[in-house]
């Protein structure tokens, strides 16, 4: 089973003390986890229709209505590896080549989705040196 939207908000504030914030007017429920220091996104949790990501035709089929997803950045190099149409996406309104969306609503395991939730706080840490 997958993390569900409050088990991904109460490992973020239990491990980095990050509580959402909802900064979207029209979009409430969607929930952003920002770095203390920099300010930067490091996470944002939304339901979002499927239809809105490039999905495998199996995930097609089982997906339809809306999706629970999470925004995490992610290196390059890893998100082409990571993509596989179902559990990880390219990411919904973000920078695909920085960003994917996972899919919580899948049976994606919690240790990879908490593992994905730590590498996208330390890519958007202040003083992070850039990587070639």
């Amino acid at each position: 089973r997958a993390m569900s939207a409050d088990e991904v908000e109460n490992f973020i504030a239990e491990n980095f003390g990050v509580l959402r914030e909802s900064v979207f007017a029209k979009y409430p429920q969607y929930w952003v986890f920002r770095q203390k220091d920099n300010q930067k996104w490091f996470a944002l949790l939304m339901d979002t229709p499927a239809q809105k990501f490039e999905l495998s035709a199996n995930a097609k089929a089982k997906f339809r209505g809306e999706i629970s997803v999470l925004n995490l950045k992610c290196r390059p190099d890893l998100a082409r590896i990571l993509i596989d149409g179902e559990k990880i996406l390219p990411a919904y309104h973000m920078n695909k080549k920085h960003w994917i969306s996972v899919n919580l609503s899948c049976d994606i395991g919690k240790s990879v989705v908490c593992d994905l939730i730590t590498q996208s706080l330390e890519l958007t840490r202040a003083g992070r040196k850039a990587r070639k």
